[in-house]
């Protein structure tokens, strides 16, 4: 898949052609090209929960949230191709592919619960919330990261620190907002 190619639009011969195999291969692996697209939603989404994963056991606390972003966006930077199928999927194309990448962004976001840290106050049900606020974030700025040239390391920059501050936000909202409703 290109810039300009969605999933839908690729024939098998593109595919198995690119990956220097005979369509007959390709069959030995997936049943359709749908299940090739369900099976790249799947290894991105289990690929982001490593990520969240291993930044809670790298990192310090105050350290996590600049180092979960940091490693999401190199996972991007070296998977970009699969992060445009994931953007271009996410809101047009194959319905059952659509649903799935809801799903992996819910597991992403199940994970990253796990590690926020916020008052006693906040119900795990609002921390999930955030949590899948902040997935969200992180998804829609990979895509617009991708639209970034590949030398345009300040763009970068600052794009990775807008996103820390949209996700800073979603934590100090949900904490004030809970806070306000127990006053």
């Amino acid at each position: 898949m290109g810039e300009e190619k969605g999933l839908g639009d690729l024939s098998l011969r593109e595919v198995t052609a690119h990956a220097g195999i005979v369509p007959a291969a390709f069959y030995r692996h997936f049943k359709s090209m749908e299940e090739l697209g369900l099976h790249l939603v799947e290894e991105c989404g289990e690929r982001i929960q490593l990520i969240v994963g291993d930044a809670r056991n790298k990192g310090a606390y105050r350290s996590a949230l600049q180092l979960t972003i940091g490693y999401f966006f190199d996972y991007v930077t070296h998977n970009r191709s699969l992060f445009r199928f994931i953007a271009r999927e996410r809101t047009g194309g194959n319905r059952k592919i659509r649903e799935n990448i809801r799903e992996a962004m819910r597991r992403i976001a199940r994970e990253l619960a796990k590690d926020m840290r916020m008052p006693k106050l906040i119900s795990m049900d609002d921390t999930i919330f955030a949590s899948e606020l902040i997935v969200s974030i992180c998804f829609q700025m990979a895509s617009d990261y991708l639209d970034l040239e590949d030398d345009a390391h300040s763009e970068m920059r600052k794009l990775k620190l807008q996103t820390i501050k949209q996700v800073r936000l979603v934590f100090i909202g949900t904490i004030r907002g809970r806070k306000q409703r127990h006053r």
